[in-house]
């Protein structure tokens, strides 16, 4: 059994597994599995952006697709018009580019008509770099964050070994990102 997940931000908390958010009791909605895609939907089953060095110090391959990690019908859900990218490169200094740094995946999407863009990465770190890790982020490691850097909302969740992080001019706040965090994290191993 996972243990429960919190974001929280200077205002607001989010229990992913069992729902807090912003004050609002209305338990945090579960993605439901699919056995289809909407029709029109054209993602095309892409392999997570993979990290090219060794397993890094202090972390341990993470093997999941960004067509599993989100499944099409939990972005369709979200909003059908974001496309996941085939190919994609983080910036440096990214929390994508240090996933795929410690050999976890980094995955984006992009919306169709605006261009604005989601990224969700994930990583399997062991207990002293999930430490550090909720260190930066000001946040114990059990829980994590929401904050707006540079422009882009971006939450961070630890779930077990893993930390993950869901970022996105598109987020204003933590609710805009908590559907996707569910998804993100019911996706994991």
């Amino acid at each position: 059994m996972r243990r429960p997940l919190l974001l929280v931000s200077s205002a607001s908390a989010l229990l992913v597994t069992g729902a807090l958010l912003a004050g609002c009791t209305t338990p945090m909605p579960q993605p439901t599995p699919s056995g289809s895609t909407p029709s029109g939907d054209a993602s095309p089953s892409t392999s997570a952006t993979p990290s090219e060095s060794p397993s890094a110090p202090g972390s341990t391959p993470v093997d999941i697709a960004c067509d599993v990690l989100i499944t099409p019908q939990a972005m369709y859900d979200f909003n059908p018009n974001f496309s996941l990218l085939s190919s994609w490169k983080p910036d440096a200094g990214t929390p994508a580019a240090s996933a795929l740094d410690a050999q976890g995946v980094a995955c984006r999407w992009q919306n169709d008509t605006s261009g604005e863009t989601i990224e969700v990465s994930v990583a399997s770190l062991d207990q002293a770099a999930l430490e550090a890790k909720a260190a930066d982020a000001g946040s114990s490691a059990s829980y994590g964050f929401f904050r707006v850097t540079a422009g882009a909302g971006e939450a961070t969740a630890i779930d077990g070994p893993y930390w993950l992080v869901v970022r996105s001019s598109y987020f204003a706040a933590a609710a805009d990102a908590q559907q996707l965090v569910a998804a993100a994290v019911s996706a994991l191993p």
